[in-house]
């Protein structure tokens, strides 16, 4: 699926500058270090939403025989993790609740208020984990589907033996549950409500039926959610927790029959969508790997329609993420199958962190220990866990210890701070990165199935700054994820990232970070979607209000794609009638056993070609499949943080107002012709600004490699410097 990627740069030709295409170091990442990336008013790393375990801190799991004494602390204080999820307790109270004497189906309110009572008083005297409290601020309560749910097919009777009338009784009970049960001397609130907990799993016939409708699902959860709020106003309500958004099966039926008439008929409803996401690297032989395009294409057409529908985006609850390991399942624990679990994690919470404004929380589906998943008849332990004993997989015995998941944290345990700039040259290699006062992490994560060799370019004056660089390297060595840590006291040019593997590196600079320049992001969304693709005929899309900065920024246009395997996945596209080169590549695999290819292309776009309204036209060789989404995706700089253009160059260098000495320099050089501590900028020979200075004398860029560079004014005067 790789190709080598060509891009247009500099090159020097005595007095003449003329573009010619080279290839650039395939595997290359900038890192603008003053550059605050903006999405949505948000741009720091917020720990609370992805740094998550899908557990509460009232459950027994956490207590027994650990490795040590206090695994809440442990755990929860010293790798800095957020609770995340609870789906038990809503549940087994209902399944232990009285039936309303006087309205058959309905809970009894009063044995809801005296259980509730009792919750609270019991929280309330267990006062060792009320200081965990303030790790569950983006906490979710969701119900099982038995005994909430109130449909015939799979309606069940409570544990005292009677069933749910009505969704208006499922709902009226969780709405008088978080009354009852939390505020007061009790826990607090969960932040999010999921109403049900995967409903289509089972009755919608699992993950390959695309013709079972699900508006039997989404009235329930309009009666439910204003039953809830009846009761409690103040909640945030959201579904339908899909297991299995896969949009495109069936030709996009599955998106018709589920997600497209839930958002019809209850989106108005819901505060936020609920969402499962796994990877499936062991199913039946094959690898149905979400991560990388398909993650993108299903956010982008979820996004898309909610715009079109209800004329807003809803944040996402994504309350499971990871790998679903069935393969390996029938078996105790493996390290092979937390590596798994692991590279998937890493991958899809890349995506999650490009939304940063949209995404509310984010869980992987990793339970403490899991005791009750226990298949006593296999004698096999449950699969998804945080702990597991000394001895397996020889068996189910010693003490409690952590399985390689904990590795996760391990490698995430200081990640905090402003987001800044990044841009990597191949799409497989993800990239985000962010500044905490002189703490700068950059997170690398490697979609590809090969070991990757990356340059890194580390731009602005405070490159000559940095005291250490400790780098994590969570990777797969043998059959076990290894966490391979070093420690640097000079910058590094280039790191070895290996297959499906994830790098933080954590850089100390001898002062903090100024942050003074910007990039606002803003995705802008076409009038129409999911059209069908038919051979030699173009499709017009309209993406109208955009709003440029001055004169500085990038576009991407996302162009969502269905088709089955063989067709063609790069039509022509032109925006304002400007024909746009649209790249051989995408993020991740080429998704060859999956059904069909369903994943967004981003294909870049000069800022130059857009205008206020503007025309995509899509056009493909072959029929069959769906253009799923367009969206352009607008990047406004507050300077020129990115390029030098050619222009510039060929204007300027020839005007010799500026007299550089000497040059070819060796790292030190003036500057006639210019006022001192005049602002200046240093470009690379691929335009790309990679130093901010002061006009002085003996000004030092010694710290660069050899080569050609550009010197820039404020007033936009250029030269050529040559450093040996």
């Amino acid at each position: 699926m790789k190709h080598k990627k060509r891009l247009l740069s500099l090159v020097a030709c005595s007095m003449l500058f003329i573009l010619t295409p080279i290839v650039k170091a395939q595997n290359s990442v900038d890192i603008n270090l003053n550059v605050k990336h903006v999405v949505g008013g948000v741009f720091e790393f917020d720990r609370t939403k992805f740094i998550t375990i899908h557990a509460n801190q009232t459950e027994n799991e956490w207590d027994g025989d650990n490795f040590t004494t206090d695994l809440r602390d442990e755990f929860l204080n010293g790798f800095d993790v957020y609770l995340g999820r609870d789906t038990g307790g809503i549940t087994w109270n209902l399944n232990n609740m009285a039936e309303d004497p006087t309205r058959p189906g309905f809970a009894n309110p009063s044995e809801i208020t005296r259980k509730g009572n009792n919750a609270r008083n019991n929280f309330a005297s267990k006062t060792k984990l009320h200081t965990y409290e303030s790790r569950k601020v983006n906490s979710i309560v969701a119900a099982q589907l038995h005994p909430f749910w109130t449909g015939e097919s799979q309606r069940a009777t409570n544990g005292t033996g009677w069933k749910m009338a009505s969704p208006t009784a499922t709902g009226e009970y969780m709405g008088r549950y978080f009354n009852e049960f939390h505020g007061g001397n009790g826990q607090i609130g969960p932040t999010w409500v999921e109403i049900i907990n995967e409903p289509a799993y089972d009755a919608l016939g699992g993950k390959r039926n695309f013709t079972n409708s699900l508006q039997e699902i989404a009235d329930f959860h309009v009666e439910a959610a204003d039953a809830m709020r009846a009761q409690n106003p103040n909640l945030k309500i959201g579904g339908y927790c899909a297991a299995f958004p896969d949009f495109e099966t069936g030709n996009f039926q599955r998106w018709n029959n589920r997600e497209k008439i839930f958002i019809d008929v209850a989106g108005s409803k819901m505060d936020f969508w609920s969402i499962h996401l796994y990877d499936f690297p062991v199913f039946g032989g094959k690898k149905d790997l979400r991560s990388g395009s398909n993650v993108e294409a299903t956010f982008d057409m979820m996004d898309h329609y909610s715009m079109l529908k209800l004329n807003q985006t809803k944040p996402y609850v994504i309350s499971e993420y990871g790998a679903q390991t069935h393969d390996l399942n029938n078996q105790g624990w493996t390290a092979i199958r937390d590596w798994m679990f692991l590279k998937s994690q890493n991958s899809l919470m890349m995506s999650f962190m490009e939304r940063p404004d949209n995404i509310a929380v984010a869980i992987p589906f990793t339970i403490v220990k899991a005791e009750w998943g226990f298949n006593n008849a296999k004698n096999i332990p449950y699969s998804s866990r945080l702990m597991r004993k000394t001895n397996e997989p020889a068996s189910y015995t010693g003490t409690w210890i952590y399985s390689d998941r904990v590795k996760f944290y391990e490698l995430w345990k200081n990640v905090k701070g402003v987001r800044i700039d990044t841009k990597a040259s191949d799409l497989d290699i993800q990239v985000d990165a962010y500044i905490d006062g002189n703490k700068g992490y950059v997170i690398l994560n490697n979609l590809e199935f090969v070991a990757k060799s990356i340059d890194l370019n580390i731009f602005d004056k405070y490159k000559a700054g940095i005291t250490s660089i400790t780098k994590k390297h969570l990777t797969l060595v043998g059959s076990a994820a290894v966490m391979q840590d070093e420690t640097f006291t000079t910058p590094i040019s280039n790191v070895q990232l290996g297959a499906e593997s994830t790098m933080i590196l954590e850089y100390t600079f001898d002062k903090n970070i100024s942050i003074d320049e910007e990039s606002q992001e803003v995705k802008y969304y076409a009038d129409s979607y999911l059209k069908p693709i038919i051979g030699s005929q173009t499709n017009v899309f309209n993406v109208n209000g955009i709003t440029k900065s001055a004169t500085y920024g990038e576009a991407v246009l996302r162009l969502g794609i269905g088709r089955t395997h063989g067709k063609t996945l790069k039509p022509i596209v032109k925006v304002n009638n400007t024909v746009i080169t649209v790249p051989d590549d995408w993020r991740g695999y080429d998704q060859a056993q999956k059904g069909q290819f369903f994943g967004t292309l981003e294909i870049p776009v000069s800022y130059d070609v857009l205008n206020t309204n503007n025309t995509v036209s899509v056009e493909f060789s072959d029929t069959g499949g769906y253009v799923s989404s367009v969206i352009m995706q607008v990047f406004n700089f507050s300077s020129d943080v990115r390029t030098l253009s050619v222009k510039e160059v060929k204007d300027n260098e020839s005007s010799k107002k500026l007299n550089v000495y000497p040059n070819p320099t060796n790292g030190v050089f003036n500057i006639s012709n210019i006022a001192e501590n005049e602002d200046m900028q240093i470009y690379n020979i691929s335009g790309l600004k990679i130093m901010d200075l002061k006009a002085s004398k003996d000004i030092n860029i010694s710290e660069l490699a050899s080569g050609v560079y550009f010197l820039k004014t404020k007033n936009n005067e250029v030269t050529k410097i040559i450093k040996h």
